[in-house]
């Protein structure tokens, strides 16, 4: 099942057929859609659906034991030939992730400052002057205080941690924003706040991102769903559409406990 392209079919990923499997289990099973450019792409399931081994499949950064079938394509170019070092070149060039809880993704002993330079100015060959201009700009335009540079991750909060993140985003400019259930160990206010802000990375950027999440309130500011069940699609198509009518059965009861 695909999901539907924008009007002009330009797309940036085309996954066809894409099958995951680890320990002779399936994680993911013939997974095919396509990732239009420039929009926004929510997949949704619930925990153990495959949602997350999908993201791990697109990036490269599957387990070292899995086995991995199908074609991945990147702007036409298949991610399955490449090798380790060339998807690491691609990772860092064009895509940007935001996991889970960004405190798993910062270093307790170094502070911000440090650790944002590296996420975003060293990975571009950028001297530290430079880097200090542009950051300073960007973590006020996220409402974050320029003294979060000279902090450590211990003294901030989860949705504040969530927003550097965000930041290294908006300085890197990626082609692709993976964000990986990025608001489930926020509050709901916390979580309102980030969709916002990410809404305006989007805007600002027009960067692709591929959303994960098990929240439909969440998945609402798509353009384009993915519903996932036990490591299948079941259903795929448009935000609104699914919403107004949704036809499997699971993504009815989705629907339904939501609204």
């Amino acid at each position: 099942m695909e999901v539907l392209s924008n009007k002009g079919g330009d797309h940036i990923f085309k996954i066809e057929n894409v099958a995951v499997h680890l320990n002779g289990k399936y994680l993911i099973h013939d997974v095919s859609f396509t990732v239009p450019k420039g929009q926004i792409t929510a997949v949704i399931g619930e925990s153990g659906s495959g949602k997350s081994t999908t993201l791990s499949a697109l990036l490269g950064m599957l387990p070292a034991q899995a086995v991995m079938e199908g074609s991945i394509l990147f702007n036409e170019r298949n991610l399955m030939e490449l090798s380790e070092q060339e998807r690491a070149g691609l990772r860092k060039k064009h895509f940007f992730t935001i996991f889970q809880d960004a405190t798993n993704s910062f270093s307790p002993t170094l502070k911000i400052k440090q650790q944002l330079y590296r996420l975003t100015a060293s990975r571009l060959g950028q001297k530290e002057e430079a880097f200090l201009g542009k950051i300073t700009a960007i973590l006020k335009d996220l409402n974050l205080p320029e003294d979060v540079l000279n902090r450590y991750p211990f003294e901030l909060s989860g949705g504040m941690l969530q927003r550097c993140m965000l930041a290294c985003a908006f300085y890197n400019e990626p082609d692709v924003l993976m964000a990986d259930e990025p608001t489930s160990a926020l509050d709901m206010l916390h979580q309102q706040e980030f969709i916002k802000l990410l809404k305006n990375l989007h805007a600002r950027l027009g960067a692709t991102i591929i959303l994960i999440t098990h929240d439909l309130g969440v998945a609402a500011i798509a353009d384009s769903m993915i519903v996932m069940k036990n490591g299948e699609i079941v259903e795929a198509g448009q935000v609104a559409e699914i919403f107004k009518e949704p036809k499997h059965p699971y993504t009815k009861r989705l629907v339904a406990n939501h609204f």
